[in-house]
């Protein structure tokens, strides 16, 4: 049994989010996690939600539940140094 990943708006009862980490089976808990971290920064980036993520075990028993806030993944970006590749002719 595959675990199920579950994205919504701002909390718990906020609105379903429909995204490829929603829609597909994951064989196990990390690439679920990888799957859903993904698909939510993107979303949050995109509407500047936060978007509360809930993982659910083969048994139906939540696995893991964490919330990714727009303000964080947005100040990242900001952040983060532009790097080029510099490649050399020998």
């Amino acid at each position: 049994m595959p675990y199920r990943v579950e994205l919504r708006e701002q909390h718990n009862q906020g609105s379903p989010i429909c995204s490829p980490a929603t829609i597909e089976p994951h064989r196990d808990l990390q690439a679920a996690g990888v799957a859903a971290h993904r698909d939510a920064v993107e979303h949050a980036k995109a509407y500047r939600v936060d978007v509360r993520v809930q993982i659910y075990a083969p048994s139906g028993q939540l696995a893991m539940g964490t919330q990714v806030r727009h303000f964080e993944v947005a100040a990242s970006a900001r952040q983060r140094p532009h790097l080029a590749l510099v490649a050399s002719a020998r």
